[in-house]
């Protein structure tokens, strides 16, 4: 039932994507796909000899502190109309991972349609992701005095060499393959439109991609990188000079930074806005997701300025009962002793006299990245361990909050 995809399910699966309305029938749409698909692995479902369930997985690199982790990101899981609620996206998601497990990848990340759903695959919730609509002549920044340079689908390989040189957080990810931004680029190109700038090499260095609506927006953007905060602030003074006829520009909190802090008199623009069609509209949410798929490698990066703890691990990964029988590679559950300081590790095995921690996959992976304190997942029922050990890991584990700053 699960298979590679091949050419001849290009149709079957561009019509995949117009049933759940990633796609509008545009001419362009096999021209995307094939795009979006490229560099990937991309397995499918054939029911009735047609593809009807499809998962694609694009390699990677997860920023862990101030190491590069091999990551795969599972940027696209479809089924059709005739395909739903026969638990084939779950077993199609499961075979994919397992596959990138065997090309090295220690961890997968996804955004979730959902709460609940990929809980089953072991993936627990990265912190929330704030979105706001913003007055951009509410913009505490100094004039624009350069004029930035256009950038299209044209442009992709530049921008994707931007977007991997950016500005790094603890959390965040590079997703490998031009094809990735080439794809986006290409995906609204009757609207989608890119601005930057180019150092005195003409090289790409800075620039925000946006979505216009209406003559007035808002406008949204789809995504930004810069190498310095300086250039930050000028993709500000940038989108503060598009005020004169745009009213509104959503945008996320950039990483580690908060909006309302180049912002004039936010509290006062929210209210003045309230109820209108540039409402400030804030919103909060949790929808990217991360697994570990190889601990000893995860667990391994980890340096922490604390005494060495050395616990015994009881993991439970539910993977498992959702892969192939021939799989090789059957997830992570099982017994570990861990050690975590300023060298980490975590090896197979059991030592009675350790204190224990009970997990599932997604608990510990959201500890092992900073999303949540051990006590707050105790609280979620994702840990469990006694009060001591509780509190000893919450004392030990202290992480900037992580940002995976790459949408997919």
């Amino acid at each position: 039932m699960i298979r590679a995809y091949e050419e001849k399910d290009l149709e079957q699966c561009v019509r995949m994507f117009r049933e759940v309305g990633w796609m509008e029938g545009e001419d362009s749409d096999k021209d995307v796909f094939n795009s979006f698909a490229s560099d990937s692995r991309v397995n499918i479902v054939e029911l009735g000899g047609e593809a009807e369930v499809i998962a694609l997985t694009r390699e990677g690199s997860l920023r862990f502190q101030k190491k590069d982790i091999p990551m795969a990101g599972v940027t696209g899981v479809v089924a059709s109309r005739v395909a739903r609620t026969q638990g084939w996206p779950l077993r199609v998601t499961a075979h994919s991972i397992a596959e990138t497990v065997q090309h090295g990848a220690a961890i997968s990340v996804l955004g979730m349609f959902d709460q609940g759903y990929y809980d089953k695959l072991g993936f627990g919730s990265l912190p929330y992701h704030r979105i706001t609509t913003v007055d951009p002549t509410a913009f505490n920044v100094p004039k624009l005095t350069r004029t930035p340079v256009r950038l299209s689908k044209d442009d992709a390989k530049e921008l994707h060499d931007c977007r991997l040189r950016r500005l790094r957080v603890h959390g965040s990810c590079n997703m490998h393959g031009v094809g990735i931004t080439e794809s986006e680029m290409m995906w609204d190109a009757k609207g989608i439109f890119g601005l930057g700038f180019r150092d005195d090499g003409d090289v790409l260095t800075h620039f925000v991609v946006c979505k216009p609506k209406g003559e007035h927006g808002p406008y949204s953007v789809w995504y930004i990188a810069y190498e310095t905060h300086a250039q930050f602030i000028e993709l500000l003074s940038l989108l503060k000079s598009l005020s004169v006829q745009v009213h509104g520009i959503r945008m996320a909190d950039p990483p580690h930074l908060q909006l309302q802090d180049f912002l004039n008199t936010p509290f006062a623009t929210q209210r003045a806005r309230k109820g209108g069609d540039f409402d400030l509209n804030p919103l909060s949410c949790a929808w990217m997701q991360i697994r570990m798929n190889d601990v000893a490698t995860c667990m391994g990066a980890m340096s922490m300025r604390c005494e060495p703890i050395t616990f015994q691990l009881t993991l439970i990964d539910p993977i498992e009962q959702y892969l192939p029988e021939d799989s090789s590679w059957r997830g992570e559950s099982g017994d570990w002793i861990v050690t975590i300081g300023a060298s980490s590790e975590a090896v197979r095995g059991r030592d009675e006299s350790l204190p224990t921690l009970d997990a599932t996959m997604g608990g510990l992976s959201r500890l092992w990245i900073g999303a949540l304190p051990a006590s707050s997942l105790r609280a979620a029922g994702q840990l469990q361990g006694d009060d001591t050990l509780i509190q000893t890991l919450d004392d030990s584990i202290l992480l900037p909050t992580p940002a995976i700053d790459w949408d997919f």
